[in-house]
């Protein structure tokens, strides 16, 4: 997880290729975003707790934005938050 943690914060956010948007998904269930897991880094690192434990990466393809919820800034999705047909 450390690489993929250390990826996540090199890359800002955004998946390459693509430029998909990114967010790290906790071990509670909250979801952060890289500006708050590079402030976080050590934390995180350490994570002795369930709060902090990273459990994956992953890409935000559809629906609303997620909040970060260290910082309280929105994760925009990929596709946007409602399906059109």
């Amino acid at each position: 997880m450390k690489t993929e943690l250390q990826n996540f914060i090199r890359s800002g956010g955004f998946a390459w290729p693509g430029g998909y948007p990114l967010a790290l998904l906790m071990a509670d269930g909250e979801v952060i975003d890289a500006r708050a897991a590079r402030a976080n880094y050590r934390l995180i690192r350490r994570a002795t707790g369930r709060d902090w434990t990273p459990v994956e990466v992953f890409i935000h393809w559809e629906g609303e934005p997620l909040i970060c919820a260290e910082s309280g800034r929105a994760i925009d999705s990929a596709y946007g938050g409602e399906n059109v047909l």
